[in-house]
This record gives C-alpha cells, sequence and structure tokens, in this order.
C-alpha cells in the first residue's frame, strides 16, 4: 500500500522553494543564499530545510526537476508533431535549457566538485533515451541521418549549448547549423 500522500501545502511549498532556487542559483550560482531562497518562495528556513536538508540536495532536486520536464517534453511533442519537427522542438528546448541555465549548471558543478556522479549520469541517460524515439521517428521519415545514434545527437546539441556562450539568438544559430548537417543530404 502506498503512502500518504504529501499535503497540499506542502507540494505547493515544495514547487515555490524549487522555483525561487532555480532563480537565485542562476542569478547568483552556487552561493546563493538559502535564506533569501525562502523568502522568495514565501517560506520559513525551516520549511526549506524540511524539504532539503542541505544546500546540495536542493540544487539537485532542482536540476532533476528541469531534466525530467526535458523527459516529458520529449514524450508531449512526439505525441503532437510531425517527426523532424517533433526531434527539432525538443532539441531546441535541450540547447535552451543547456544554455540559459548556466548558473544552475554551475550550482550544480560546484556541489559535485566537477566530478561525474552517478545521479548525472542518470540524467544523461534519461534525455538520452528521451531523443531515442524522436530520433527514430525522424529517420524513419527521412529528416534524420540513419546511422545518427541519439547519444552522437545529444553530445552535439551539448556542444552547441556551450560554445554558444550563453547568448540565445547565437545558440539558436548554432544549432541550425547542427540540424542541417543531421538532415541526410538527398
Amino acid at each position: 500500500m502506498p503512502g500518504p500522500r504529501p499535503r497540499a501545502d506542502a507540494q505547493r511549498n515544495r514547487r515555490n522553494l524549487l522555483a525561487a532556487a532555480e532563480s537565485a542559483f542562476n542569478a547568483q550560482g552556487a552561493g546563493a543564499s538559502l535564506d533569501d531562497i525562502a523568502r522568495a518562495a514565501g517560506v520559513g528556513n525551516a520549511t526549506l530545510y524540511r524539504h532539503f536538508p542541505t544546500r546540495q540536495q536542493l540544487i539537485d532536486a532542482v536540476y532533476e526537476e528541469r531534466i525530467g520536464a526535458l523527459c516529458v517534453l520529449a514524450e508531449q511533442v512526439r505525441a503532437t508533431e510531425p517527426a523532424g519537427a517533433a526531434l527539432v522542438g525538443w532539441l531546441r528546448a535541450v540547447v535552451d535549457h543547456i544554455s540559459g541555465s548556466r548558473g544552475l549548471r554551475d550550482a550544480f558543478a560546484d556541489a559535485h566538485h566537477l566530478g561525474e556522479t552517478p545521479q548525472l549520469a542518470e540524467w544523461h541517460r534519461m534525455t538520452d533515451e528521451a531523443a531515442v524515439p524522436l530520433l527514430r521517428d525522424a529517420q524513419a521519415a527521412g529528416a534524420a541521418h540513419p546511422d545518427l545514434r541519439a547519444d552522437e545527437l545529444m553530445a552535439l546539441v551539448a556542444a552547441v549549448a556551450h560554445a554558444g556562450g550563453g547568448d540565445p539568438a547565437g545558440v539558436r544559430r548554432l544549432l541550425g547549423f547542427v540540424l542541417d548537417g543531421v538532415a541526410p543530404r538527398p
């Protein structure tokens, strides 16, 4: 039998904490004030620490939420968009996530001392797996090279996001060049 469901106010407090933390980490990095995060979320420090006993747990939870949202988005665009467009739309969202959350990424890296953690490896696996059906659909539709692998595509997309220097227009431009190369030539 499943355990008791969290109360609605506890769920709301957690959502508010995650949103406030993401904003603070993106703006100020890993050293963002936890007191300010709690205040921005409209809760007290005790509530923050009840949900996230350590700074690292808060950073991890924010990052995990972002990864989970990308995986859900992959399913949504696959269900609603044509094959090639679904892949392109999702890859744009991935690039936006990577390039738009440098502070969060830096905070995550600081919390893990720049090392590859099992959790980080799991998140890479999750995004690679989310890309697989989108890529297969695009390949079946002739919109992507038939021999391209999802992990290769994700490595290219990550490189584009990092190379763009945080400039959304520049990142989108670079992604366009990569996607032109992903499409098979006649």
